[in-house]
């Protein structure tokens, strides 16, 4: 199910729910407010019209046997008189009549009635409540419920009619007709139920508009980060709002910078280390790090012989097609063994194993990378002899030691290299090739590091260029099968 049809639903529950709590609570209070105001006033009805009896007529009338004595009549007469005298358009006393207990047992009976059938005198009077009519007797009491029967909707009120010593001789009951005013109220609910369906509608149709506003926005930044998945960093989210969604909308493009930068960095760095290399270091745990530090390398360093005359010879496209073949074969070689380059240095160029990743085989590595790119550079000469075009000659020389590697420059251009006495004398040997006539030179400390896996020359001390302290190279142009 989409995020928009279950936002859909959960608003119109939660209007639907919050209308059903509103009408509940409407007719509850509505029936409480009705049965308040209609306490109030019979209340008011049943101790005045008590208060206005005299005891010596209630006790007469209460003693009548029949409904034609002389003392039941004076009695009802002044019965109808009060119930006439408080009839109002808002309140309707259906009956009013006096209820007398004897002191010997728990009864009320009827006494006069105001009723043009009226019970009995002596009658038992019949209510679910009299336990409770008998209990406050004492004082003015209403039947805290309405009370239906075949003739209608009621609420009884009660009150004390005392004589001069303050004794309670009877009840006055007063049944208000409830009817009318409850249907009025049942209209009243039902007005408020024909509200609340229409605020239900625009609730409906509100939650339906917002739900799709809402998920508009939210549609929008899905295709965004989709998009941002798919490659596409050039995308950006184009919401605005001050909201939650203005924010993750600025969040997603601030990560979409930061990926194209982070694109950047490897397209920039890939140019230095193999495809796999990249990407040991793109899925490493530990970030890498490329501020300088001290490590173990092994230096290659490899040079063309005698450019300088074949530049003369050549027109400039030329030289430069010939350079671009020969670096695509070289690196990639380089590349292959887990080796990084380092820079271009005119025809010639520097690469390092051991970094930016350890490398515990580096000077195999080297050493293999040295004797893959002559065998390379041979291939590359008889297609260029076909081709009418020169061959060259490469010197190699490598050497293992200490260096700083790392991003090395400034803010506005940085390049990571190693630099150190292990690159200095990496080159010098790279020159002595010249000297010694041998296509590749290697030091001592790369020779320990690989001496099983080649077969060498010893070719003794050598004294570098620039360093007072000779040192022995080797050279090799064949691995041990």
């Amino acid at each position: 199910m989409k995020y928009r049809t279950k936002l859909y639903i959960s608003l119109v529950a939660i209007a639907l729910a919050s209308i059903l709590l509103a009408l509940i609570i409407f007719s509850t209070e509505t029936e409480k407010l009705i049965f308040r105001l209609l306490e109030s006033r019979s209340l008011t009805i049943v101790s005045t019209a008590a208060a206005q009896i005299d005891p010596e007529l209630v006790k007469k009338g209460n003693a009548a046997k029949n409904i034609d004595d002389p003392d039941y009549l004076a009695l009802q007469k002044l019965l109808w008189k009060i119930k006439a005298a408080n009839q109002r358009n808002d309140i309707y006393v259906s009956d009013i009549y006096t209820l007398y207990f004897p002191s010997q047992n728990n009864e009320l009976f009827f006494g006069v009635e105001a009723d043009e059938s009226p019970d009995a005198p002596g009658s038992i009077y019949i209510d679910s409540d009299k336990e409770n009519i008998l209990k406050n007797r004492n004082e003015p009491y209403v039947v805290p419920n309405f009370v239906s029967d075949q003739f209608g909707l009621w609420l009884s009120a009660f009150a004390p009619i005392k004589d001069k010593d303050g004794s309670v001789i009877a009840l006055l009951g007063v049944d208000i007709n409830a009817k009318d005013i409850h249907v009025r109220s049942q209209q009243l609910i039902k007005y408020a139920i024909w509200g609340l369906i229409g605020s239900l509608a625009l609730s409906i149709l509100l939650a339906y508009f917002l739900s799709k506003k809402v998920t508009m926005s939210l549609d929008h930044l899905c295709v965004v980060v989709k998009e941002i998945g798919e490659g596409n960093l050039e995308i950006r989210a184009a919401i605005q709002t001050k909201d939650e969604f203005g924010v993750l909308s600025h969040q997603i493009n601030q990560m979409s910078i930061g990926l194209q930068q982070r694109e950047r960095l490897k397209t920039s760095f890939a140019r230095y280390v193999s495809t796999h290399v990249m990407e040991k270091i793109l899925h490493a745990e530990a970030p890498l790090k490329l501020e300088g530090e001290r490590r173990k390398l092994t230096i290659l360093f490899a040079d063309i012989r005698s450019f300088t005359l074949l530049a003369e010879n050549l027109p400039p496209e030329e030289v430069v097609g010939l350079l671009n073949e020969y670096f695509e074969v070289m690196i990639e070689v380089i590349f292959a063994n887990y080796g990084t380059l380092d820079k271009f240095i005119g025809d010639g160029f520097m690469a390092e194993f051991g970094a930016p990743l350890d490398d515990a085989k580096q000077e195999i590595h080297a050493i293999q990378a040295a004797i893959e790119m002559q065998k390379e550079l041979v291939k590359l000469c008889d297609r260029w002899e076909k081709e009418n075009k020169p061959r060259i000659q490469m010197g190699i020389g490598i050497h293992t030691g200490d260096a700083v590697v790392g991003n090395i420059g400034s803010e506005r251009r940085t390049e990571y290299t190693a630099i150190g006495d292990a690159v200095n004398v990496a080159s010098r040997i790279e020159e002595a090739t010249k000297i010694l006539k041998k296509p590749i030179l290697i030091s001592e400390t790369t020779y320990l590091g690989a001496k099983d896996k080649f077969s060498f020359e010893d070719l003794g001390f050598i004294t570098l260029s620039g360093r007072k302290e000779n040192i022995k190279v080797f050279t090799t142009d064949t691995e041990i099968t």
